[in-house]
Formats: structure tokens, sequence, C-alpha cells
């Protein structure tokens, strides 16, 4: 019996053994270039060209590595734009659903991925129609109401994957061309990763949530090839990934991104330039403002806390850029139009409390010759208006093209002579007036 037993248990394992081997050869026989060339063109409009894949059915899930991915728009690309080139795309996949000539993706790995993407100043891209659906018509007969969008649509992709859960970005270069604030992005060892997902385009409204992490040095670049800065950031949001009515890409982030001490500004941006240039005001209290140096590092904060959706970038919280010890503090709520190259914002410049103190006598020594009887109404009216926590305090605004900000104050700004002038006008009221009142007593 025991034998027998053992026997059982010997034909069960080959058995099983067969399967799996006849199971691999039928999958690897599926997973071909061919196959994933045809199925990427069928659900993207462009040429695909793969190097190699690999298949391991012996992981949980099973594993599809493929290699040296180009993907090049079907009419070529335009001058200066690279096609889409990838080093490896690792997939984690349902084993049953290959069988059934679908792909159920776990997870994504992309590594040394490099791209870039234009945005034009009709709000069209560079890569929207790489990544449309070839077949429009079918798209029109699912919903003939529906306006066309342009670009990879989710609720097309049905027959191609089925479900998408998290996606991972490593040692990637990305370029991001804003044809209207006349601004290039270059992202440099880009590393990313989206989790908490289960994508499905079947059910897109219980499955759009992501949670993000991002680290990315980004050069910025203005087109005549000057140099604006470089920010080293490092942070967490939370994201929409797809328009959830059309099903067209469209990401909204809500995120919080630390900046390293390696960051930086060029004081040349124009909207660093004229809100300097705001500073002139002060020597209506004898105070002369030197020049402004090259660079602005981040001060306080050290951090960019935003909302991006629709190519708009809302600051939530203030963020804080040090020119030399006087301080810009972007306030919050304050906005920038990546593709429309209008904004929005209003800035603090504060000095440090050390440069302060040191303008602080001058103003002391102005208001001395002053008469004593207006001197206290003239010093509070000053310390209202020009100060904050003792710092010396600008307000500004800054609205209108980015690339060539409308720049005012948004704030009173003390003259100590007219100041002066209203306090001695004031005081000469109420002394007549005590006059005529005694008078017509």
């Amino acid at each position: 019996m025991k034998k027998r037993f053992s026997k059982i248990v010997a034909l069960i394992l080959v058995l099983l053994l067969l399967v799996s081997i006849g199971t691999g050869i039928l999958v690897k026989n599926l997973v071909t270039k061919d196959l994933l060339e045809q199925k990427i063109e069928e659900a993207i409009n462009c040429d695909v060209s793969i190097g190699g894949v690999e298949v391991s059915l012996f992981n949980f899930p099973a594993k599809v590595v493929i290699t040296d991915i180009s993907l090049m728009p079907k009419d070529g690309p335009k001058p200066n734009e690279a096609p889409v080139s990838i080093g490896e795309i690792s997939l984690s996949i349902g084993l049953l659903a290959l069988l059934e000539r679908h792909i159920d993706v776990t997870h994504i790995g992309i590594k040394q991925a490099e791209f870039s993407v234009t945005y034009y100043k009709d709000g069209s891209t560079s890569l929207g129609k790489l990544f449309e659906s070839p077949d429009k018509e079918k798209r029109k007969q699912k919903d003939k109401n529906k306006k066309e969008d342009e670009g990879f649509n989710i609720h097309d992709q049905g027959d191609f994957v089925t479900s998408l859960g998290g996606l991972s970005i490593s040692d990637s270069y990305v370029k991001v061309v804003l044809e209207e604030m006349g601004l290039d992005l270059e992202c440099k060892n880009l590393n990313l990763e989206l989790s908490s997902i289960k994508l499905d385009p079947e059910n897109l409204a219980a499955s759009n949530e992501a949670e993000l992490k991002a680290a990315s040095e980004i050069s910025i670049h203005s087109h005549s090839k000057e140099h604006y800065g470089d920010l080293f950031m490092d942070g967490s949001a939370k994201v929409s990934l797809f328009n959830v009515s059309t099903g067209g890409i469209e990401p909204e982030i809500d995120g919080e991104f630390s900046l390293s001490d390696q960051s930086w500004l060029s004081t040349n941006m124009p909207i660093v330039a004229e809100s300097w240039q705001q500073l002139s005001v002060l020597e209506n209290v004898g105070i002369r403002i030197g020049a402004l140096p090259e660079k602005a590092t981040f001060g306080r904060s050290k951090s960019i806390s935003a909302h991006y959706h629709l190519g708009r970038i809302t600051v939530l919280k203030p963020l804080s850029i040090w020119v030399e010890d006087w301080e810009v503090a972007v306030l919050g709520k304050g906005w920038l139009d990546t593709q429309n190259d209008q904004h929005d914002v209003r800035l603090e410049l504060l000095a440090s409390q050390k440069a302060s103190a040191l303008m602080a006598p001058l103003i002391t020594k102005a208001l001395e010759l002053l008469p004593e009887q207006i001197r206290s109404s003239v010093a509070d009216d000053i310390q209202a208006n020009l100060f904050r926590d003792d710092r010396l305090l600008v307000k500004v605004k800054s609205s209108g093209a980015f690339s060539e900000p409308k720049i005012r104050l948004d704030g009173k700004i003390i003259d100590i002579s007219k100041s002066s002038r209203k306090a001695a006008e004031d005081l000469l009221k109420k002394k007549a007036g005590s006059l005529l009142e005694g008078l017509l007593k």
C-alpha cells in the first residue's frame, strides 16, 4: 500500500513537471518580440522595435524582461525630438492571462529610459500622437458624444492590459520643452515609483489613485541656453492618473518635495530680477540696496509643496528663497500655468535680522530730525508698514506672462518725508481744532 501511494505521488509530480514544461514552451512561444511589437502597435500609434525578450516562468508571478525598446512616430520625429528609448522593461504578469493572449500586469519596472516631450503653444504635446489609439473610428463608435482626446486612452486598452499594479522608473532622463514659456527642463537621474494602485481599465473610478515617490535633478535653461538653476528634488505625492470620464491621461498631483543644499536659481530669471528692482523704493527711508548677486538659494522651507493639474502648478505652502541675506517668500495660492506662460504670484521680500538691525539706525537718525510731537506717529507708521518681527519687509505682486512678468508693489512703502508732512498736518488740525473749540466756549 505504501509503495503504491509513493508511485502515485511520483506519477503526479512527473505529470506536474510535464505540464509545467509544456506550459513553459507554450508561453515562451506566445511571448515573442513579434507578438509584443504587434500588441503595442495595436494599442498606441507608433512604430515599435524590441531588441530581446526573456521569460521567467518559475517566479510568482511570472516575469517578462524586454530590452532595447524604441518607440518612433509613424511619420518620423520632428527636428530636435528624439524617439522614446528604454534600456529595459520588466513586467510581473499573470501566467493564465498570458495563455489567453492578454497581459495582466502586477508591476512594471523601467530602467534607463530616455525621451523628450515638447508642450506646444496650442496645448498639444509631441508625445500626444505617439500614444494615441490608432483606431480612432472604434473609439468614436463606443461613444459618439464623447470628445476625442489626443493621446493614450485607458478605455481603449481593456483588451491589451487587463490590470496594472505598480510602476517604477529608474536611472532615466526626460527633457521637457515648454514652448510658450521659453524654458527647457532636463530631469536627470530620474527615479520614480508609483505604488498602492490596482489600475483596471474596466473599473477606473475605483482604481485611479496612486502614491508617488520621486527623486531627480532638474536643470532649468532658457531656449537661449542661459542656465536658470538646478533643483535636486526628493519627495512624495498623491496622484490621480486618468480622467475617469474620458479615459485620457490627466495626472493630478498633490505633493511635497524637499530641496537639497545644492539647489539654486539664477537671479537672471525675470521674476527674480524684476522683484529685486522693486527694492529701490527703500531709498525713501534712506536704505540703499546693493547689486543683485548671481545666485539665489532655498531658505528656511527647503521644500516645494504644490498641486499640479492640466499644466497649472499651485503653491500650497510658502516657498523660501535666499538672495544673500534677503529672503524672497513665494506665498501660498500663487500659481504658474506651464501651458500658456501665465502666472499670479505674491512675494514678500524680507531682509535678514542682521541686515535689518544694521539698517534700523539709519531710520532712527532720520526720525530724530523730526519734531518730537510727530516723531512717535511717524515711527508707528514705519513699524506697521515696513517691518515684520524686526525685519524689513517689501510686498510684491507678479502676474501676466512669466517670461515677461508685470511686477508691482503689493503693500505700503513709507516715505519719511511724506509721512512727516501727514503727521504734521494731523497735529496742526488737532491743535487748530482745540483752539477753535476753546474760542467757541
